[in-house]
């Protein structure tokens, strides 16, 4: 970690929170385009996991960790914003200065909301249009329960080691400078995240609402439980458990003779 890595992020912060404040529609519609790569995303690995689920388990889990990472490489390199990345950005922002916790809590919850209007839009017209929903509603049929069964501690650590995976992939598009490095390793990071298990809450909207959308008596208060402890989760992961000892480790800021 160096200490330009550490200022790259606090100023990406500094503009989070100028945009967030000026122009918030703008900073929404960014915060949707995150949503609508993270559906891609989901959707890409639904698909794969569902084609191969009865002929090789494994190999089913195996695609769908590998695809799934075409949602952040996305993100990473098209642009995006993304409420899980914004976690460790805005943490970085916060222990250096360039935000305060009402400015970074603003950024979490616009890039929050944003996302999930990416995501409700497009799996409505995915619902809409009726492709592929007999081999979705059956996946999700037996996926999305299992996510719902785990109690709220479980759901909670999940949601903190998976965005500590996850920025590890964030923090590459900053560190890295070729993009094939930067596929790389968000592929790696992501890859693992998906086939520990984990838990991510912009990911788990996609699926939770395809879910309400396909399966009859989907939708429940349990989706929003799971999401509850899996956000808080995610914040503490991303800003806490990789923000904070990135940017502790990060050479002091070089004093300037007067």
């Amino acid at each position: 970690m160096t200490r330009s890595a550490v200022e790259a992020m606090a100023l990406a912060g500094a503009d989070k929170v100028r945009l967030s404040r000026e122009q918030p529609l703008r900073y929404l519609t960014r915060a949707a385009v995150a949503g609508a790569f993270i559906f891609v995303g989901a959707l890409l690995s639904s698909l794969c996991a569902a084609w191969f689920y009865d002929a090789s388990l494994p190999l089913a889990k195996l695609l769908a960790a590998l695809t799934f990472s075409a949602a952040l490489i996305l993100i990473v390199l098209l642009g995006g914003e993304l409420f899980t990345g914004c976690n460790l950005v805005m943490g970085v922002s916060l222990y250096e200065g360039s935000a305060t916790p009402g400015t970074a809590l603003r950024v979490w919850i616009m890039a929050y909301v944003g996302n999930l209007i990416g995501i409700l839009a497009l799996c409505l017209l995915l619902a809409g249009s009726g492709a592929s929903s007999d081999l979705l509603s059956a996946y999700l049929s037996l996926c999305v329960p299992a996510k719902l069964a785990a109690p709220w501690y479980m759901l909670l650590l999940r949601g903190v080691l998976c965005n500590f995976l996850v920025c590890v992939g964030v923090f590459a598009g900053f560190r890295l400078q070729s993009e094939c490095g930067k596929v790389i390793a968000i592929t790696l990071a992501i890859t693992t995240f998906v086939l520990a298990g984990l838990e991510h809450s912009i990911a788990n909207m996609a699926y939770f609402v395809l879910y309400a959308l396909l399966v009859p008596g989907g939708a429940s208060f349990a989706l929003l439980w799971n999401l509850l402890w899996v956000t808080l989760g995610n914040l503490l992961g991303g800003a806490v458990l990789l923000g904070l000892p990135l940017w502790y480790a990060a050479d002091a800021p070089q004093q300037r003779a007067p």
